[in-house]
Protein backbone atom coordinates (compact mmCIF):
# COMPACT_ATOMS: atom_id res chain seq x y z
CA UNK A 1 0.00 0.00 0.00
CA UNK A 2 0.87 3.32 -0.73
CA UNK A 3 -0.45 6.97 0.75
CA UNK A 4 -1.37 9.09 -2.22
CA UNK A 5 -2.51 13.10 -1.98
CA UNK A 6 -5.48 13.60 -4.94
CA UNK A 7 -5.76 16.78 -5.58
CA UNK A 8 -9.13 17.65 -6.71
CA UNK A 9 -10.51 21.11 -8.14
CA UNK A 10 -13.51 22.99 -6.71
CA UNK A 11 -15.03 24.89 -9.10
CA UNK A 12 -16.18 28.34 -7.42
CA UNK A 13 -14.30 26.72 -3.98
CA UNK A 14 -17.66 25.42 -2.62
CA UNK A 15 -17.08 23.31 0.06
CA UNK A 16 -20.84 22.29 0.79
CA UNK A 17 -20.74 19.81 -1.96
CA UNK A 18 -17.07 18.04 0.07
CA UNK A 19 -19.45 17.45 3.14
CA UNK A 20 -21.62 14.98 1.29
CA UNK A 21 -18.71 13.79 -0.64
CA UNK A 22 -16.71 12.92 3.11
CA UNK A 23 -19.47 11.15 3.95
CA UNK A 24 -19.21 9.09 0.87
CA UNK A 25 -15.55 8.81 1.10
CA UNK A 26 -15.96 6.95 4.28
CA UNK A 27 -18.79 4.34 2.94
CA UNK A 28 -16.95 3.57 0.05
CA UNK A 29 -15.83 -0.26 -0.61
CA UNK A 30 -13.00 1.13 -2.88
CA UNK A 31 -9.65 -0.87 -2.57
CA UNK A 32 -8.05 2.95 -1.67
CA UNK A 33 -8.87 4.56 2.21
CA UNK A 34 -9.27 7.96 2.72
CA UNK A 35 -7.34 8.87 5.74
CA UNK A 36 -8.03 12.58 5.70
CA UNK A 37 -9.86 15.31 3.92
CA UNK A 38 -9.00 19.18 3.51
CA UNK A 39 -10.86 21.62 1.62
CA UNK A 40 -9.08 24.95 1.20
CA UNK A 41 -12.32 26.83 -0.48
CA UNK A 42 -9.98 30.06 -1.74
CA UNK A 43 -7.48 27.52 -3.41
CA UNK A 44 -10.49 26.05 -5.24
CA UNK A 45 -9.25 22.87 -3.82
CA UNK A 46 -9.77 19.87 -2.25
CA UNK A 47 -6.99 17.62 -0.86
CA UNK A 48 -7.24 13.77 0.01
CA UNK A 49 -4.63 12.00 1.53
CA UNK A 50 -5.35 8.27 0.44
CA UNK A 51 -3.98 4.91 1.17
CA UNK A 52 -4.11 2.60 -1.67
CA UNK A 53 -2.11 -0.11 -3.61
CA UNK A 54 -1.99 2.11 -6.55
CA UNK A 55 -2.52 5.52 -8.03
CA UNK A 56 -5.46 4.02 -9.65
CA UNK A 57 -7.25 2.53 -6.35
CA UNK A 58 -6.55 5.94 -5.01
CA UNK A 59 -7.89 8.02 -8.07
CA UNK A 60 -11.36 5.48 -7.91
CA UNK A 61 -11.52 5.61 -3.93
CA UNK A 62 -11.93 9.64 -4.54
CA UNK A 63 -14.63 9.37 -7.95
CA UNK A 64 -16.50 7.28 -6.01
CA UNK A 65 -17.87 10.24 -3.40
CA UNK A 66 -18.26 12.09 -7.16
CA UNK A 67 -15.10 14.63 -6.78
CA UNK A 68 -12.96 14.95 -9.74
CA UNK A 69 -9.51 14.09 -9.69
CA UNK A 70 -6.76 16.41 -10.95
CA UNK A 71 -3.21 14.85 -9.52
CA UNK A 72 -2.32 12.25 -7.74
CA UNK A 73 0.96 12.71 -6.67
CA UNK A 74 2.35 9.33 -4.36
CA UNK A 75 3.49 10.95 -0.65
CA UNK A 76 6.92 9.96 -0.13
CA UNK A 77 6.71 10.79 3.61
CA UNK A 78 4.35 11.97 5.92
CA UNK A 79 5.52 13.65 9.13
CA UNK A 80 2.93 14.40 12.48
CA UNK A 81 4.63 17.32 13.39
CA UNK A 82 2.46 17.23 17.26
CA UNK A 83 2.79 13.49 17.65
CA UNK A 84 6.54 13.76 16.88
CA UNK A 85 7.07 16.97 19.40
CA UNK A 86 4.84 15.38 22.13
CA UNK A 87 7.29 12.25 22.25
CA UNK A 88 10.35 14.65 22.12
CA UNK A 89 8.75 16.43 25.30
CA UNK A 90 8.40 13.67 27.30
Amino acid sequence: MGTYLVESFLPGGIAEPVIGAARQLCATTAPGRVLQLFVLPVSELCLCVVDAPSHAAAGDAVRCAGLTVDAIPEVVEMYDVAINNQQENR
